[in-house]
């Protein structure tokens, strides 16, 4: 779509992208984000009902982020297919640091505790330490070998592409190192993908949020709901009134009702539904 009206889409003096997306692509999002950034002057990301994972990223170069109260964003941490172990599901490459993170606590505090009932039992310092840690190694070797350094590596690369398209999504607008601590934090600093971030906590942690009045929140989760309603996914972009046709053509036109109306479908929750006006 971006392609098809590239002749069009330039110098816009205001822009403003309708996200409602529980994600997709990084790359996708961050070679978006920069085209839009590059075509308007004021670029406002619009979030009625979320914003997550690329979506997210899509929105961190925007000079503002209307969000409704109801509204969330999410992490970055990267999701990977895995098509062996978990039969094609994804997984966030984090829980596999977070898992390596725990056995090093975890072998910290076995050899503080087995050095220290060796104290308590009449040994030296040294002559704790040197009983305690063949047996700290013993218990964890087992769990170390199940890590797998190649593995391992592949997935540090694949959070470190998602961390570095924020720190330079985030960079057209604030410092350099405010902006490699945020991204980070995107990255790294959430317990879960999933994770909520509403309206307060992004303010909190510096992107420039703004909350929708009432009335206007209603009418985009009204307009969002109404597509999925019909099963309708959108992906383009509206002119402005003065720009548009007088007579709508076929695909322009309102559906017609149907009998009854539909629960939420699931896939009017995947892929990005972005309107640019």
């Amino acid at each position: 779509m971006a392609l098809a009206l590239r002749e069009k889409f330039r110098g816009i003096k205001t822009l403003e992208i309708l996200i409602h997306s529980t994600g997709g692509h990084s790359s996708v999002s961050f070679r978006l984000a920069q085209y839009f950034r590059r075509h308007c002057k004021q670029l406002n990301i619009l979030v009625p009902i979320m914003a997550k994972s690329a979506a997210t990223l899509l929105s961190l170069n925007a000079d503002q982020i209307f969000m409704g109260e109801f509204a969330e964003l999410g992490p970055l941490d990267t999701q990977l297919k895995d098509d062996l172990d978990k039969g094609g599901g994804y997984f966030s490459p984090l829980d596999e640091f977070r898992s390596v993170g725990f056995l090093r606590e975890h072998a910290a505090e076995l050899l503080d505790y087995l050095s220290f009932t060796l104290e308590e039992r009449g040994m030296s310092v040294k002559q704790a330490l040197h009983e305690a840690i063949p047996g700290v190694v013993g218990m964890m070797r087992p769990l170390y070998g199940q890590v797998d350094p190649s593995k391992l590596g592949s997935y540090r690369r694949a959070l470190a592409e998602g961390e570095e398209y924020a720190k330079r999504l985030l960079s057209t607008r604030m410092d350099g190192d405010d902006a490699e601590e945020l991204a980070e934090k995107l990255v790294w600093d959430y317990p879960a993908h999933d994770f909520v971030i509403d309206s307060t906590e992004a303010l909190s942690i510096g992107l420039p949020v703004e909350r929708f009045p009432v009335a206007q929140e209603k009418s985009l989760i009204n307009a969002l709901f109404g597509l999925a309603e019909y099963e309708l996914p959108f992906l383009g972009f509206t002119m402005p009134q003065s720009q548009k046709s007088r007579r709508p053509t076929s695909r322009q036109r309102t559906p017609k009702q149907k009998s009854a109306p539909r629960k939420l479908p699931a896939s009017a929750q995947a892929g990005p539904r972005v309107v640019a006006s």
